[in-house]
């Protein structure tokens, strides 16, 4: 099913679910008001909600580390439909999901202490709602050039990962310059040493990635420290063969500013975000317009 029908009828169920919280985001120099739309809470169950996947019209996801190695089916109202366990899998530090049309790929490759030399990215079938539990294939991974230790500054986290073709991007989380280096894999079982393709100077730590699998057009999203907190980003890139056209790139401030962990394309103008359990006490499912985003806001 292409991508544009797939999202169709999510589309066009979302506005009689969403309750537009309109918000201020302060940029420097001027102030900008931005909407993230709030679509919907998540249960307990998934209070350290890190990743987002859409397929026929349910919403994918699953907790960060420590927690079972378990995926949650999800309506766009917030009810679970389904918990799918992965056999073959441990959920060390689980920071993404990404899919191409017949698999789901399960990132485990958080590495905030740096103690990580080897990292793993789990290939799934899509599972359905009525799977009992589903059998994990292994794509392993290290950085070349790795090195211990370094906790403060180092550039061997990852925490967002997204599908191009017949690649996986994974995109780094670097504690050094605050640029995001992206890795290219293939997106077959093996193992593989990584190398940076290129660097994308965000100067923020980048949390979630996806790729729109028509448009091939990426967005992630960011955190970057301000002397009033932490400021959430979203950023928008064509991409090609040869990488991310960073020259083209639009960004813009996210509010409210939570903790957002998750993206998914939901058709070629819009995004759904999630987030970890907030000050208001609640993970929780948001939309955000591309349109919103503009050039060289955040630079």
């Amino acid at each position: 099913m292409r991508a544009g029908l797939r999202f169709a009828k999510i589309s066009k169920a979302l506005p009689g679910l969403i309750c537009s919280l309109v918000l201020h985001a302060c940029s420097p120099g001027q102030d900008r008001e931005l909407n993230v739309a709030f679509v919907t809470e998540f249960p307990d169950l998934l209070e350290e909600s890190s990743a987002l996947a859409l397929a026929d019209e349910v919403v994918w996801s699953l907790n960060d580390s420590g927690n079972t190695a378990v995926l949650f089916a999800l309506s766009l109202q917030g009810q679970i439909l389904a918990e799918v366990p992965i056999r073959n899998a441990r959920n060390i530090d689980w920071e993404s999901l990404a899919q191409d049309e017949s698999h789901f790929f399960v990132a485990d490759t958080g590495n905030n202490l740096n103690s990580r030399d080897r990292l793993v990215i789990y290939r799934i079938p899509k599972p359905r709602l009525d799977s009992e539990n589903i059998t994990a294939e292994l794509i392993s991974i290290r950085y070349a050039g790795y090195e211990s230790g370094n906790m403060s500054s180092h550039n061997f986290d990852a925490e967002a990962l997204a599908v191009r073709g017949d690649e996986l991007w994974l995109f780094s989380k670097n504690r050094g310059n605050g640029n995001s280096d992206l890795y290219r894999l293939p997106k077959l079982p093996g193992n593989y040493v990584v190398e940076i393709s290129q660097s994308l100077p965000v100067r923020s730590l980048v949390t979630a990635a996806d790729i729109h699998p028509e448009t091939s057009e990426l967005v992630l999203i960011s955190s970057r420290r301000q002397d009033f907190g932490s400021q959430s980003l979203i950023w928008f890139a064509p991409t090609t063969g040869d990488g991310v056209d960073w020259e083209r790139h639009r960004v813009a401030y996210l509010a409210p500013s939570d903790q957002w962990e998750a993206v998914v394309w939901l058709d070629e103008a819009e995004v759904l975000l999630s987030h970890e359990s907030n000050a208001r006490g609640f993970a929780g499912l948001g939309r955000f317009q591309k349109r919103l985003a503009n050039q060289g806001l955040a630079d």
